[in-house]
């Protein structure tokens, strides 16, 4: 069995190297990107420093620790024993079999139609089918001879398959921000760099430029496949790590798994937001279960890289963790001016940076207090049954409609719990750095950008909720995993009743974490799709000269899918791109004119007058709200129109 512990000890520590090279991957290729550019020279500067910082802290971070036993070698690792039973390889099987057949469900029912929800084209076979793989998981983690990387490991394809149905259902691309940042990143691979360089996304930006030029892979794949598989990867085995750090090992595994139970939308499409969530959780997670915290350091700064309004709690997080954990070392003085002056800065600076990004002007703070309470009152206005359907639909939308309250109440329930339990200095450094967050959300929400469409204003303050949340998760794992070690002494009859209703509620957690269409709920968003990218590339093959178009955003991006960034019209209001992009922006104020007033000459005159140009263009989805209205009113206004399967319609209009 000595093989099989080698194994098992490379397996484990595996995921650690990788996770700290793309950390450093992250840092370096930022920081090169900002001072200079993004060709093969930054590459090999960006490897080399990789390499070398790698080569250096490797004692430091992995060697000491393994020899000090730190690295699970009294944990997962001591469940290898020299009895394996061959029928737990029937296990494995079992679980690989559903699996492939959920897979393979998602790819057979693949669309490039304009989708508001993946389960319109993915029937109810495939939740009866992930139900029975998350059965056959169950059974293989609660083996103890099975090894901890063959756990780790079904685990990380369980998270892969619940992240992955919108990256495999959509076949054109899920949401509207992918596509604007993989335009991006294609101008940077191609022109070195995009100007003006802003001070965020540049982490994700040059880790997939540099994993590109090294690969050869597509910009598109790494940037689609980028999120879900890094979570599905390093999620499992940091949440373990801090089950095991509490020696509370019986479980965590299945702790694990039903973690998911918590819903996961921000691991399900890659953007640079998202990414920094994963990060940041990475960082917490590591903080509080390596003993070295240049490992909280070195991730936090990753995610600073990636995405500063995450950044910046990361940051303030390790600076926390070091003060808490160096607290008997520091005078008492100087520790309360440390702890206050540290909680001052965490409450002020992120309301201070959303204040510059917005302009810096004492004009754009609102002295409106609707965003501060909106998060409280929604938590007991949708504290209610769901309706009158059948009783799946009721169950799912109960769970929906109070999910906030629900979580609110657990994580109440979690640090209560841990008051009478923990004393943990690490653990008091999160509600420390939640206070501040706190303040800092409240500052927040009064800030208006005016760049912004009014239905975004909110955005960026309901970010920073996720983040608390974020720094509450640790407190609910470790509840999780006491509640399950509870069930677990009970007898076969309620244990049973306990893993049917856990099962039911993974099931609810993949369905609502994706958009919905169904009687109860309207996710409204449509998807990118064919019809709409032919739309754009017959425009292109038609017109005769320079060219605006008014569309929605989903025909936008997929613009920048076929024609990139390379289209910009100079006007008194700045550069434009000649679709809609952004939102909020002028051409897109003119195209909600057409469509709730009317597609009138006059509106598409004062659109070409704005950029200069004598050809523009009218699209309409049939799926666009009045669509009929508003199609027969362009047909008599245009010079010209032609329908693309009759699902989008293109108007021509000229002077």
């Amino acid at each position: 069995m000595k093989i099989w512990k080698k194994i098992n000890k490379i397996g484990l520590n595996l995921s650690d190297y990788c996770l700290f090279i793309l950390a450093l991957l992250i840092i370096y290729s930022a920081v090169i990107y900002y001072i200079y550019a993004l060709n093969w020279l930054s590459i090999v500067i960006i490897i080399l420093l990789t390499s070398i910082s790698f080569s250096m802290l490797y004692r430091h971070l992995f060697k000491s620790e393994n020899s000090q036993g730190s690295s699970q070698e009294s944990g997962p690792q001591a469940q290898i024993n020299n009895k394996f039973p061959f029928w737990q390889c029937g296990l494995y099987l079992v679980y690989l079999a559903f699996w492939m057949i959920n897979i393979y469900l998602l790819y057979a029912n693949q669309s490039s139609r304009a989708l508001i929800s993946p389960w319109q084209v993915v029937n109810n076979n495939f939740f009866y089918v992930y139900i029975l793989s998350s059965l056959a998981l169950v059974f293989t983690l609660v083996q103890k001879r099975v090894p901890a990387t063959a756990k780790l490991l079904l685990l990380s394809l369980h998270y892969f398959l619940s992240f992955s149905v919108a990256l495999i259902v959509y076949k054109i691309g899920y949401g509207f921000d992918p596509f604007i940042h993989t335009a991006t990143m294609e101008l940077i691979d191609k022109k070195g760099l995009v100007a003006p360089k802003p001070l965020y996304y540049l982490g994700e930006y040059g880790l997939l430029v540099t994993l590109h030029k090294l690969t050869g892979a597509s910009l598109y794949i790494l940037n689609k496949f980028l999120v879900p598989v890094l979570a599905a990867v390093f999620l499992p085995r940091a949440i373990v790590n801090l089950l095991h750090k509490n020696n509370l090992n019986s479980s965590r595994f299945l702790t694990t798994l039903f973690i998911l139970i918590l819903t996961f939308s921000p691991f399900i499409v890659t953007t640079p937001q998202n990414l920094s969530y994963l990060f940041l959780i990475l960082s917490v997670l590591f903080g509080l279960t390596k003993k070295n915290s240049l490992w909280s350091l070195i991730l936090a700064l990753a995610t600073l890289a990636i995405h500063p309004l995450t950044g910046i709690p990361a940051i303030g997080w390790w600076l926390a963790l070091v003060l808490f954990k160096n607290k008997d070392i520091l005078k008492n003085t100087n520790y309360s001016l440390l702890k206050y002056s540290l909680f001052t800065v965490n409450a002020l600076l992120l309301p201070l940076a959303l204040f510059l990004g917005g302009g810096g002007n004492l004009k754009n703070i609102s002295w409106n207090f609707s965003l501060i309470y909106e998060p409280i009152k929604k938590l007991f206005i949708g504290a209610n049954s769901a309706g009158q359907e059948n009783w799946l639909y009721n169950f799912v939308y109960f769970f929906f409609y109070n999910y906030p309250l629900c979580l609110t109440l657990v994580i109440i329930l979690s640090l209560f719990w841990f008051y009478k339990r923990f004393r943990e200095k690490s653990y008091s450094s999160l509600i420390f750095i939640n206070l501040s967050l706190i303040i800092a959300y409240i500052f927040s929400s009064l800030i208006i950008f005016v760049d912004l469409i009014n239905y975004e204003q909110a955005s960026f303050a309901s970010r920073l909720l996720i983040i608390i949340t974020i720094f509450f998760f640790p407190f609910v794992v470790v509840s999780l995993q006491n509640i399950i070690e509870l069930i677990e002494a009970q007898n076969i009859f309620l244990k049973t009743i306990w893993l049917i209703f856990a099962l039911t509620l993974l099931a609810t957690a993949l369905y609502i974490s994706y958009p919905r269409y169904d009687v109860y709920f309207n996710s409204r968003g449509y998807s990118t799709s064919q019809d709409d990218i032919e739309a754009v590339k017959t425009i292109q093959k038609n017109s005769l000269g320079p060219y605006i178009v008014l569309a929605n955003q989903q025909v936008s991006v997929a613009a920048l899918k076929e024609l990139g960034f390379d289209n910009y019209f100079k006007t008194q209001n700045g550069q434009i791109f000649f679709y809609p992009i952004p939102t909020g922006g002028d051409l897109y104020q003119y195209y909600l004119d057409m469509v709730y007033k009317k597609p009138s000459q006059e509106t598409m005159a004062q659109a070409r007058s704005l950029t200069g140009v004598s050809e523009s263009y009218l699209i309409i989805n049939k799926y666009w709200y009045q669509s009929g209205r508003v199609i027969n009113e362009a047909k008599l206004r245009a010079n010209s129109w032609q329908s693309i399967n009759n699902e989008v319609y293109i108007f021509k209009y000229l002077p």
